[in-house]
């Protein structure tokens, strides 16, 4: 799948710009970053006004209805409706995980993807879609997908390619990226790796930052055509979903929303868990407490995070910098107050990059610090099947 961008770049180069209005009513290309005369930052009080509206342009149903199409009739105000108006849908989870994009990315990974094996990716996807439709990646895969069934060329590679480059011109068009007050904004926090992969961006480190009650992701970027040292992303909407999915409930400190099966903490973050009941071989959870942390600190120092003990049956997670010798560091560090020996499965994702990938561990030892140790620029760590050690 090593050639799927150039794909989408080539198909995105046959679409009609989106248009945005403007005073001057000017005409900006999708695939551009400048050339917005005001940037078209997100108002959740006046688009909840607007997309609820059935007799509104741009009332949601209809919006997503014209999406599915392929519209591009689809002005720029629409898709900003659109993108920003998924935030305040039921559905709204920026963090889902969906099986059917694993499987068909697995399949669309293959060294050589037959029409068949394509054409199982896209009914995988096509499922996915419906699940999750203001999901980049998506679009991404199954424009290669529908290339290699009917063709590079053809209406159906075409209108995923409209789709994925009228959503990042969704989030190109919410700033300049070049501070707090101009930052871009996402509705899902992967898509900032589209972002910057789409508009050639790498980075070279990652941090979240506060601003006037807002919350950020800050990229620091290689040299770039763009004159950009940092990359400033808006990340609040997925950043509140997350306290809203992690509150306490009074009655019986956990979630009300759960038990689950994995977590994902990225630096400068700690999150403690309590197990729920065996299910199948493997640990449900509730997670009880997902808090801001110091984000930078000595191996030395990390026994000085577990000054008190934890309830019985939880786990503490920390999420943080270090420096071991001249090398910058991510470490994992947490503590079992449960009674078994526990093993799990870890996926780090890198700065730069939308997916997770496999990683080894130690497993988890009752009451003793362990601490897993990256010399990678990882910026997120997934945890997952927890259960008895063997």
């Amino acid at each position: 799948m090593k050639h799927i961008l150039s794909f989408l770049f080539a198909a995105s180069m046959l679409l009609l710009p989106l248009r945005v209005h403007s005073q001057q009513d000017s005409v900006a290309a999708a695939d551009t970053m400048s050339g917005y005369i005001e940037f078209l930052v997100p108002s959740y009080d006046h688009l909840g006004q607007i997309i609820s509206d059935p007799s509104s342009r741009f009332y949601y149903p209809s919006l997503l209805k014209r999406f599915e199409e392929a519209d591009t009739t689809l002005t720029i105000e629409d898709i900003h409706c659109l993108y920003y108006g998924y935030v305040l849908q039921k559905d709204y989870d920026p963090y889902i995980h969906l099986d059917e994009e694993d499987q068909a990315r697995d399949i669309l990974n293959h060294e050589r993807v037959t029409i068949k094996e394509a054409q199982k990716a896209l009914k995988l996807l096509d499922r996915a879609v419906k699940k999750a439709p203001m999901h980049l990646r998506l679009y991404m895969y199954r424009h290669y997908a529908n290339a290699k069934v009917y063709g590079i060329d053809s209406k159906q590679a075409a209108d995923d390619a409209f789709r994925y480059v009228a959503l990042i011109s969704a989030i190109a068009a919410s700033g300049d990226g070049s501070d707090f007050a101009t930052a871009f904004h996402v509705a899902i926090v992967s898509h900032s790796y589209n972002f910057m992969s789409y508009f050639g961006f790498k980075s070279t480190g990652q941090s979240l930052q506060y601003d006037e009650g807002q919350q950020f992701d800050v990229f620091s970027l290689e040299e770039n055509e763009h004159g950009l040292e940092n990359l400033y992303v808006n990340v609040t909407p997925c950043m509140n979903y997350l306290s809203k999915m992690f509150a306490m409930d009074e009655d019986d400190d956990a979630l009300s929303e759960g038990p689950v099966d994995q977590f994902d903490i990225s630096v400068g973050r700690k999150l403690t868990i309590k197990l729920d009941k065996k299910r199948k071989g493997e640990y449900k959870f509730h997670v009880v407490k997902y808090e801001s942390c110091i984000d930078s600190i000595g191996l030395a120092g990390t026994d000085s995070l577990f000054v008190e003990d934890g309830e019985p049956n939880t786990i503490v997670f920390y999420c943080v910098k270090s420096s071991l010798g001249s090398r910058p560091s991510v470490l994992l560090v947490m503590k079992s107050y449960c009674k078994k020996m526990l093993s799990y499965d870890t996926f780090i994702r890198l700065d730069g990059s939308p997916e997770f990938q496999s990683t080894s561990n130690s497993g988890l030892l009752p009451g003793v610090r362990g601490v897993e140790i990256w010399n990678d620029p990882v910026n997120s760590i997934r945890i997952a099947h927890i259960k008895p050690a063997k």
